[in-house]
Parts: structure tokens; sequence; C-alpha cells
């Protein structure tokens, strides 16, 4: 019996009709799913330059491996921050996420390494003002910054900030210190706690500052004055603003905490740090003492 050529070719042009149909679906799915992606990005980029309740009230930091970098970005969107300016310091695996981020400037740095207690205030003010130098300039909607650490919070109305008066030069805010119902661990977000210390008053518990956190207008006679405050020549003293609260989240995790002392407590001078809570954590932290570390921290920092 003889069997028509097409009929011997019939299975291999089947096959490659199946193959073809494959590459026309992977080819579609891929500019598909490109499409998308690239939409998401322009709509994300869109909410967070274009959204009416988006302020002129941008952020300014200086932070070394932050913990949960995403979810203090997104708290501060939220509230109303129209941009961040951040200076990472040694924290390449962040480099990547940060340069993609469209409401973030960058600036990528180093610290000394040594006697960090006192000369990362240092570096703060330093970039504080390199930061509102860059607000002046650039193409950012950012008529206010306030500086704080990728361990606090805003809390508040950031849109009081700009109906501020224009004889306001400077401002500051109460911070709050968080209290952990345990000792947090990797696992657990920095951002969870939910008792806070008033550390407006006296013997509310607080083991760091008390003396709150600042910001000022992006106008060449403001400048930086340390961690807390922002100075102008125009005026003698920041005003405060009850509106805002800083939720300060010191330490909040266990093995941060560990690290922060043990490199506080290898430093080549002696600092003159005025809490108790940073003291003993220091003499625990030079005689390697893990348990008497997390003692320190339960005291201190845990609330039942």
């Amino acid at each position: 019996m003889k069997i028509s050529r097409s009929k011997i070719y019939l299975p291999y042009i089947r096959f490659a009709t199946v193959l073809a149909m494959i590459a026309i679906f992977m080819i579609f799915y891929i500019v598909i799913t490109r499409y998308i992606k690239w939409k998401d990005g322009e709509m994300t980029k869109e909410s967070f330059l274009d959204s009416s309740e988006k302020t002129n009230v941008g952020i300014v930091s200086m932070i070394k491996k932050p913990k949960n970098i995403e979810t203090w970005l997104k708290k501060h969107r939220d509230l109303g921050i129209c941009h961040f300016y951040i200076r990472l310091e040694e924290t390449p695996e962040l480099e990547e996420y940060l340069e993609q981020q469209p409401d973030v400037t960058l600036q990528k740095g180093t610290s000394t390494g040594v006697n960090e207690y006192g000369e990362i205030q240092t570096r703060q003010n330093t970039w504080v003002n390199e930061a509102f130098r860059l607000a002046k300039g650039d193409q950012t909607p950012t008529k206010w910054l306030i500086h704080i650490d990728s361990d606090e919070i805003l809390q508040g109305n950031v849109k009081k900030v700009q109906e501020l008066p224009d004889n306001v030069r400077t401002f500051w805010m109460q911070n709050k210190e968080a209290k952990f119902d345990k000792v947090p661990g990797e696992s657990d977000n920095c951002f969870s706690a939910k008792q806070f210390a008033n550390c407006g008053k006296k013997g509310s518990g607080c083991v760091s500052y008390v003396n709150g956190k600042s910001g000022g207008r992006v106008e060449s006679d403001v400048e930086c004055n340390g961690p807390h405050r922002m100075k102008s020549v125009q005026e003698e003293d920041s005003i405060k603003l009850d509106d805002l609260e800083v939720e300060h989240y010191e330490s909040c995790d266990f093995n941060i905490y560990k690290q922060k002392f043990k490199n506080l407590a290898v430093q080549d001078k002696k600092n003159d740090i005025p809490f108790s809570y940073y003291n003993e954590s220091i003499d625990a932290a030079k005689q390697d003492d893990d348990n008497k570390l997390q003692q320190i921290f339960e005291k201190y920092r845990v609330v039942s």
C-alpha cells in the first residue's frame, strides 16, 4: 500500500505548528508582562510625583544597614512626603533598590569606622546641608526638609508644615520612644511596636534622646544645627510643631542592638554619653556578654 507524502510529513507539520504556537504565545506573554511592568512603573512614578495628597515636605536622612526600609518609605509616602534625600553608607545591597525609587535622591558614602558616636553627627550635619542645597536646585516640589533617621517614623499632619507662616524658618517636633512586648528578632518588622513613652514628660522611661527632631525651610538662611535642631539667622528659636511627632524605634532588632553597641565598644576614645542605657550596653558589649546585653534590653526596652 502506497502512503502519500502528505501523510508522511503530517506529524512533522503538526509538531512544527505546535512549536510555532508556543513561540508566538511566549513572545506575546513577554511583551504583555513587560508592558504591564513598564505601565506599573509609570503609574507608580505618577503617584509619587503628581498625587494631590503630596505636600511640599521632604525628608533628609543618613542611613546604614536600615531594617524594613520599604515600610519606612511607604509610611512617609502615605503621610504626604514628596521626596527623600538619603545618604546610604556601606549598604550595597540597597543601592539598586533606592536608585529605582523616583522620589529618592541618593548619595552613597562610607563611615569613618572609628569614634562613630561623635563623627556620625558631623557627617549628618554635612549631608543635611548638602540636601538643602540639592532641594533648592532640583526639580522636586520640596520646600521643607525634616531630618530623621531610618529607625524613626513621623506621625501626625504633615500638611501643617506647609501652612506655617513665612516668618517661621525652622521647627521641632517632640519624640516618642517605642516599647516592645518582647525582645524583637530578625523576623519582626522594625515598626510594629504598639506602646510608646512620651519623651517630653519627665520620668517617661525614654532611654535615648528626649529633645525631639527638627525641620526647616529650603532657603539659604537655614542650616543644620546638630541631629536635633536646625537654625536660621532670621529667627532666634525654633517653634515647636504640635501637629507632628517622631516615633523612635531605637534598636528594633536585638541583633541590630548588639552590633550597634559592639561597634561603640571598640572606639579609640571615650565618649561622654549621657544615657545609662548606652553606657551599660557598651560595658556589656566590651565583655562580649550577649546574656547581659539581653538583660539590659529587657530592662529598658520591653514592657509587659
